[in-house]
């Protein structure tokens, strides 16, 4: 099936501004914009799936003409254990292989962007499904300018622009390093929902990348983030990019400072530090920060993607450079653009990272563009970079493989599996020799016997991750039980002449069987608040924004996807009080043995008024009829996505509420994405055993006695 959609996009610029909101200063630093959402759907049809072997493989293809890239939002995705969503770009490369309920088993959430106009869909199956097991109703669409001509004369930019191309100094070998372990940081705002373009980079081997705060704020956009690498110009002078990207997702924000002034303060370093998932150190590096500070007038230069384009580098020194307190000032040839909001800044003579780039300036007197020191920011990262000693520490496994057993890609009693454990050295200049280490059976663990548990991982050069030469192989007793878990710990790890080092327990975890989740439940507002829906409407005023709401009537860029449901005490005014309840229709949740509320949620709470509550509430015959709060939301933002073990209060008329109450001319609370999901615990198949079906297991038949 092709899709093709022509669209007209504009490119806006960089803005770092204070919003003035019913009388409250709140700080709303924009970021480039590099992409607008539309509506797409796609449910697949199973049906239409072709049987290659044991497995049902269902396709499809979205093309939207003159795109630079698609973004799919994936909404509940639910795969059995060894079924995969693929998704591949228009060079046909894969941009992520899904699994479960997806990154962090969000269920819904933005997939990785495929660079291009077309996105390839490959579900792969080897369960029967009574229900599609995932849909698209959103995708964002990479502007058609996104390759822009640089004319964009903002206020960054000290006239006349000097970028240029990063690849004019792949000749010189430390500053590519430095372009290959920097990113484009690509997230997701809403109202409507756009592409929103930043700049950072690597900055260590275990694979923690830097930007700005206002950037990726906090953990919930931290889920709707990717971080690009390998988009530039391929030829110096510009022309033709690199034909593909890698993306990986952002998994979890482990140091900030906010955004508070453009010339900022120890207290408001407008940086966050966030983990990836996956290892983009072991094939595009990383980079160095440093904690000594730059002195004024010292040579420095920006590797940053200015206006949304491909990476570009400016350089500047002497009078251009003024280290001015904790604020770094940049002239003349130091240009940025819309897009370049987390830029590393590097110093000449040693290509480390000395600086953060965060503002622009160019058009005020002694201003300039401007960024934070490393040397104020080191402190609060130092525990996530490299060390200046040896030190080896795990890294995650790979090669999980069945040796022997039913086929069905689950660990379970009975079966042999191997996989290759690998180590990273964390030392900034020096490689490891002879890097080693034991491996065991943890405490707890389910009966297993071992096999290769002497690793060797010869020698490490500084900075990256090696494979152990030969895989460890372990079998699963068959009178393991079904639910167990096999934990093997990595003991003992040492390089010649240093060590041992800490290890790491619990290295490898794998739960004996697979839990099969069923959606009994799932309200992404879709259509908006609908009648099943019921809004009490408490509090002074009534109606319209004074209580619960899908219009978004703030126009709030929040980490959820339009439309979701709001209550904006900000913009319901002074002088008035709300008490809004936001009540489910009732859901029959029996038959499971557990039972999980999940949903996605943005709580911004004002300090200077009433201390609003937000409270989460279930009600059911196990209750009584009786509310009873779960989870309590108050004194400080909080958002994200919030799982809630309500098993105890199923029924057949199990209802939710989403009560914000105690309020009056406060902020916001914003909900999306709520699931009910139940589950009967693992499920497993021992290796050698007959069904009653006549199945054996081993049989590479399509399973079909486990679906959902």
């Amino acid at each position: 099936m092709n899709r093709f959609v022509t669209l007209a996009l504009l490119i806006a610029s960089l803005i770092i501004g204070v919003t003035v909101e019913a009388g409250k200063p709140l700080p709303s630093p924009e970021e480039n914009v590099v992409g607008h959402g539309q509506d797409l759907v796609i449910v697949p049809d199973l049906g239409d799936g072709v049987r290659m072997g044991a497995e049902l493989v269902w396709s499809d293809l979205i093309h939207i003409k003159d795109a630079t890239f698609l973004k799919a939002h994936i909404v509940d995705l639910n795969l059995r254990e060894g079924d995969t969503l693929v998704l591949r770009s228009q060079s046909g490369r894969v941009v992520e292989i899904l699994t479960g309920r997806g990154p962090n088993g969000l269920g819904s959430f933005w997939a990785l962007s495929a660079f291009g106009e077309m996105l390839h869909l490959e579900l792969h199956l080897s369960h029967d499904y009574n229900q599609p097991p995932f849909r698209i109703d959103q995708v964002i669409v990479g502007d058609v300018d996104l390759f822009g001509s640089g004319d964009d004369q903002s206020e960054s930019i000290c006239a006349p622009a000097d970028f240029e191309d990063v690849v004019c100094y792949d000749g010189d070998a430390e500053k590519w390093a430095t372009v290959m372990a920097s990113v484009g940081v690509m997230s997701v705002g809403s109202n409507p929902t756009t592409g929103l373009w930043c700049s950072g980079s690597n900055v260590s081997p275990n694979n923690y990348v830097m930007t700005n705060w206002h950037c990726v704020p906090d953990a919930s956009p931290c889920t709707n983030t990717e971080f690009v690498f390998k988009y530039y110009n391929t030829t110096c002078g510009g022309g033709t990019t690199t034909p593909d990207w890698e993306s990986f997702h952002c998994d979890q924000t482990v140091a900030e400072s906010p955004f508070g002034s453009c010339d900022a303060g120890l207290s408001d370093l407008d940086f966050t530090l966030n983990s990836v998932i996956g290892d983009p150190a072991s094939t595009y590096g990383w980079v160095t920060p440093d904690p000594n500070v730059l002195t004024d007038g010292e040579a420095i230069y920006i590797v940053q993607h200015p206006d949304g384009r491909p990476h570009e580098i400016t350089h500047g020194s002497g009078a251009n450079v003024d280290v001015d307190g904790t604020v770094l000032r940049y002239y003349d040839t130091l240009d940025t653009e819309g897009g370049s909001s987390g830029s590393p800044i590097y110093r000449e003579s040693d290509n480390k990272m000395v600086g953060l780039h965060h503002c622009g300036g160019c058009d005020t007197p002694g201003t300039g563009n401007r960024g934070m020191l490393m040397g104020d920011i080191y402190p609060l990262i130092q525990e996530f970079l490299c060390t200046a000693e040896v030190e080896i520490v795990s890294a995650s496994l790979e090669g999980m493989a069945e040796v022997e057993g039913n086929g069905n890609t689950i660990v379970e009693p009975g079966e042999t599996w191997q996989f290759t454990p690998r180590v990273t050295n964390t030392s900034c200049a020096t490689e490891a020799t002879g890097v080693a280490a034991d491996l065991q059976s943890g405490a707890g663990s389910a009966g297993i016997s071992l096999a290769g548990a002497n690793a060797d991982f010869g020698t490490v050069a500084a900075g990256t991750t090696a494979p152990s030469v030969t895989p460890v192989e372990f079998t699963v007793e068959p009178s393991a039980a079904c639910g167990e878990t096999v934990l093997i710990d990595m003991l003992n790890l040492r390089a010649t002449g240093v060590g041992p080092f800490p290890g790491a327990n619990g290295y490898l975890t794998r739960t004996l069987g697979e839990v099969v989740f069923t959606t009994l439940f799932l309200e992404d507002f879709p259509g908006g608040i609908t009648g099943d829906w019921t809004i009490v409407d408490g509090g002074s005023s009534t109606g319209g924004v004074h209580t619960w709401t899908d219009t978004n009537p703030g126009g709030r860029s929040l980490p959820l996807t339009e439309p979701f449901a709001i209550m904006d005490s900000d913009e319901a005014g002074s002088g008035q009080t709300q008490d809004e309840e936001l009540i489910s229709p009732m859901i029959d949740v029996t038959g499971f043995a557990t039972v999980t509320l999940q949903f996605s949620h943005d709580f911004n709470w004002y300090s200077g008024s009433t201390d609003e509550q937000a409270d989460v509430d279930v009600r059911s015959a196990a209750t009584g009829g009786s509310w009873v709060t779960v989870a309590n939301y108050s004194g400080v933002d909080t958002s994200g996505t919030v799982t809630v073990d309500v098993t105890a209060y199923a029924a057949a008329d199990l209802q939710l509420r989403f009560h914000y109450y105690d309020a009056s001319f406060d902020y916001w609370w914003a909900v999306d994405d709520i699931y009910l999901l139940g589950d009967n615990g693992f499920v497993c198949e021992p290796f050698g055993a007959i069904f009653s079906d006549g199945f054996e297991s081993g049989d590479t038949t399509l399973w079909t006695r486990f679906s959902p």
